[in-house]
């Protein structure tokens, strides 16, 4: 098979990269401010001043501990706990193109160019190889899968990462291919580095890389230990240089150890209890560490690192010193740079380095306790932290256009798995999929293993490609090709700008997904321009609004959008200001009884849009809706026992894989099975004359003294006493309402409370109060 070459392959690339900026940067601004993005955008405003103030001059003052720690909010618990790159490259895209677009897309754009360089990277490394068509199904399989192409829109973090990946794994294998590759290898040292100040997730990027170097050359050389004198030489360079880079980061990593457990020291000092001794509680202005260590340690790895390659470029001829090593140079590049752009990369680590080093730490390895428990919803069920471990594949099925999927599995059966490459491909496609086998997090959906994605449009490359040449005729290329991308680009532009629910037909689209017990909408991208200018339109003046409950509140957001002119100024976002309009975002794994029955009520206003066959993915409700919710929360809501599961899994795994028991299910922490109140709901059916009299009689006194029955109904709502109070004041009436809806539907209440995420009203026929 012949690639393209020379002129010819510099054409079509550039091709590739201005058509992928042509069909992303347009409608950069068309998905709605989402849910990270104000606390992104924060840090970035933050370190804008940093720069402001370098540019002025004021280098003693902006290098003081303090100061790094205040401008560099990245790194730490807080608003923003991952490294600075990915802010910096929205901050840069925000200075080059701010004065002409509005400030979100502008920084947004990072994520654009970002993307349009990982396809541009994926086409131009397979049509060097397997020719422009193969590189043209990967590249258009990556640009029109919708997921991928929304996340590309956002001021995120996994877009760089998906970008730092690529780039690191083509470097990576040019590195060991090529002639004169010296280059490529030291590439693969600074992406690693890199991919340290963007994200952990991003680090995981040396799994396969180490993985490959493993599996296939330190077997070679094995083999040849105590052979010839070169081999002997290679053996003595390799042990001598990695020890002597490995030392100063082992002595580093245990300095950090143990820094991370002084942190808890220093907190118990100053009288935090010992069961809440967690990294989330340091505050680095007030607890400082001792170490003997400098930052500079970090830096010895390059330091040798250099003298080792002046010896190879001085005694070329020299059998010790002279001959390319790829793969030692490789590993070597990567523990020369990586710790050093991962501290130098970050400036709030600049000072007091190995202290905040360890802070990071800390909140990385030890993520479950350090930061919330994120709930997930998954097949129906809600999870918190992780997932099944088939968790993976089963959101590839289903998210990926099918004909990309079924394209992608072809190309498991045909690629020219006679070259090495298909096989280092496939390694990256699995690595990110078996790491949430095991208990990683799993929240956000497909975001955390982008990736995937890229290595899995590769194969669909070759699936065409491949499928084409068992027909012995050219001409099949394009029209396998058109199969493939077709259909893909028809259900992008079809779910603009919702592509953040695009799921395939595998599972009946988004609609058939959210049925399944899957996310219906996420990140409220769904609050578009569209829906906030209807609202800035809709809703009356100084109107209050609230959110449904605290786990799907985005805190930041609100405030953010009136400070960027999208929403009215005089709206209030005041929690406890009497019965407030109500945003609710179709964010099923965040649901409680109260949220559940509000989206059962008649929407004040919703967004049904025809892209997701008018599913409603968000919601305001009005506060007589509020109010008949919150009643119906009050009568009906019960905590379920929470009975641990038995062990599924057999005694011998518990025993002696206990990984392995996930495969039957355990390690992973449901929520508990939802309730509700009976007694009510038999009180309703037996009784309803009795309910509603005690109803109207607690409406209008206010208190539960006057008969039986209405003290009867005053214990039911007391087990919330402040609660019933607030509501009784606020809107009597909606207890009368909430009663009503109970007697008459019983089973729609059951229907809507009892299911984990949010039901659809039209599968529940109509609304709880579409009689009033």
């Amino acid at each position: 098979m012949i690639g393209l070459s020379g002129k010819r392959w510099w054409i079509a690339t550039g091709f590739v990269f201005l058509a992928t900026l042509v069909i992303t940067m347009p409608s950069v601004g068309d998905f709605g401010y989402t849910y990270d993005e104000p606390a992104y955008r924060h840090s970035q405003m933050v370190s804008q001043q940093w720069w402001e103030r370098l540019a002025k001059g004021e280098v003693a003052a902006i290098l003081e501990p303090d100061a790094l720690l205040y401008y560099w909010p990245y790194g730490r618990h807080g608003i923003n706990f991952h490294p600075p790159l990915a802010g910096q490259l929205n901050l840069l895209t925000y200075g080059l193109f701010g004065r002409f677009v509005q400030d979100v897309p502008a920084r947004r754009l990072a994520s654009v160019f970002e993307f349009a360089i990982t396809v541009t990277a994926l086409f131009g490394f397979l049509a060097r190889r397997y020719g422009g068509w193969c590189g043209l199904v990967a590249a258009g399989s990556l640009l029109l899968m919708p997921r991928l192409y929304g996340q590309a829109h956002l001021i995120d973090t996994d877009t760089p990462g998906l970008l730092i990946w690529a780039l690191a794994t083509s470097a990576f294998w040019k590195g060991l291919h090529e002639e004169r590759a010296g280059l490529w290898r030291v590439l693969v040292g600074v992406l690693v580095g890199l991919a340290f100040v963007e994200k952990m997730g991003a680090v995981l990027v040396v799994l396969p890389i180490l993985a490959w170097l493993a599996f296939t050359s330190l077997p070679g050389a094995l083999k040849r230990l105590g052979g010839s004198s070169r081999d002997t030489a290679t053996w003595v360079d390799g042990v001598a240089t990695s020890a002597l880079m490995l030392a100063p980061l082992a002595l580093a990593y245990a300095e950090i150890r143990r820094l991370s457990v002084a942190y808890l020291t220093l907190q118990s000092a100053i009288g935090v209890p010992a069961n809440d001794l967690t990294p989330a509680r340091t505050d680095l202005f007030r607890d400082h560490p001792t170490t003997w260590m400098p930052g500079g340690i970090l830096l010895l790895p390059l330091a040798i690192w250099v003298v080792r390659r002046l010896l190879g470029r001085l005694l070329r001829k020299s059998p010790f010193w002279g001959p390319e090593r790829p793969a030692l140079e490789t590993w070597t590049a990567i523990l020369a740079f990586g710790p050093a752009i991962a501290w130098l990369g970050n400036p709030a680590w600049w000072r007091e380095a190995l202290p905040r080093l360890a802070h990071y730490y800390s909140i990385s390895t030890a993520r479950r306790g350090v930061l919330p428990d994120i709930q997930i919803i998954y097949f129906g069920q809600i999870y918190e932290y992780s997932l099944p471990w088939h968790n993976a594949w089963v959101l590839i099925g289903i998210t990926v256009p099918v004909m990309t999927l079924f394209a992608a599995i072809a190309g498991l059966f045909v690629a020219p798995w006679r070259d090495s490459l298909p096989r280092f491909f496939l390694l990256n496609l699995v690595t990110l999929p078996l790491m949430r086998m095991f208990p990683t997090p799993a929240h956000d959906g497909v975001r955390l293993f982008l990736p995937t994605f890229l290595y899995l449009s590769a194969f669909a490359g070759w699936g065409v490609i491949g499928l084409a040449g068992r027909f012995r005729n050219p001409s099949w290329r394009p029209i396998l090709a058109n199969l493939v991308l077709l259909p893909s680009a028809w259900a992008l532009i079809n779910i603009h700008p919702y592509e953040l629910s695009f799921y395939n037909a595998l599972i009946g689209g988004p609609e058939g997904a959210w049925h399944a017990g899957f996310e219906l909408s996420y990140w409220y991208d769904a609050y578009t321009d569209k829906s906030l200018k209807e609202l800035n339109r809709l809703l009356p003046e100084n109107a209050n609004l609230a959110f449904a409950n605290v786990k799907s509140s985005p805190d930041m957001i609100p405030e953010e959008l009136q400070a960027l002119g999208k929403l009215r100024g005089d709206l209030r976002f005041e929690a406890g200001k009497g019965l407030p309009f109500m945003w609710l975002l179709t964010h099923d794994s965040k649901a409680d009884c109260f949220s559940r029955l509000l989206f059962g009520m008649v929407p004040w206003y919703a967004v049904e849009p025809e892209q997701l066959t008018k599913a409603r993915v968000a919601t305001v409700c009005h506060p007589e809706a509020v109010s008949r919710a919150w009643a119906l929360q009050l009568l009906l809501d019960k905590e379920s026992p929470k009975r641990p599961e038995p062990p599924a899994a057999p005694v011998w795994v518990r025993t002696y894989a206990p990984l392995l028991a996930r495969l039957w299910g355990e390690g992973v922490t449901k929520a508990p099975p939802l309730a509700i109140n009976e007694e009510v709901l038999s009180w309703g059916k037996e009784d309803p004359d009795s309910l509603v009299a005690a109803a109207q009689w607690v409406a209008q006194h206010g208190h539960g003294d006057g008969s039986a029955p209405a003290r009867r109904l005053m214990d039911v709502l007391n087990r919330y006493p402040g609660r019933a109070a607030v509501l009784l004041q606020a809107r009597p009436r909606a207890l009368v309402e909430a009663v009503t809806i109970i007697i008459s539907e019983p089973e729609r209440l059951r229907n809507v409370v009892l299911r984990q995420g949010y039901s659809d009203l039209r599968r529940l026929g109509r609304s709880l109060d579409a009689d009033m």
